[in-house]
């Protein structure tokens, strides 16, 4: 049966569904969740057509103004990459107190990171890199 089927999807612990053919309307709709902490976001595509913006979800709502999700992000050089969960929640917690720089300690290097650059400094290796926000905090 066509319709919308991510709450289902969701309920059942599954993070991607693909592919569900509208067929009482003639579209294609294309379907795609991920768990951002395994995925590279730039591979990660979400198309969802709507002709009711009444029934898009709330959280899909919000102008994208940073990430494409929930965590701070940097550019590595293959692309865009999410800094681990607890490090996110320490980079947001330090920009929103209006910090202007944030040291961090990441397995064995540690990291500088520059809220006024947007830059992550490695201190070992002196490597700088741009860094992003995310869009949901």
């Amino acid at each position: 049966e066509a319709g919308d089927h991510v709450q289902a999807a969701q309920a059942a612990g599954k993070d991607c569904l693909v592919g569900d053919r509208e067929t009482k309307v003639g579209t294609y709709r294309e379907f795609v969740f991920w768990d951002e902490a395994q995925v590279y976001p730039e591979y990660v595509v979400i198309y969802r057509r709507q002709y009711n913006k009444d029934a898009v979800p709330h959280l899909m709502r919000q102008i994208t103004r940073g990430t494409t999700g929930r965590n701070w992000q940097v550019q590595l050089d293959k692309g865009w990459a999410n800094v681990p969960a607890d490090v996110s929640h320490k980079l947001s917690q330090a920009h929103q107190a209006g910090e202007r720089t944030l040291d961090v300690q990441i397995a064995d290097d540690l990291y500088s990171f520059d809220f006024q650059k947007m830059t992550q400094c490695n201190q070992k290796t002196g490597k700088v890199r741009p860094i992003r926000p995310p869009m949901r905090r």
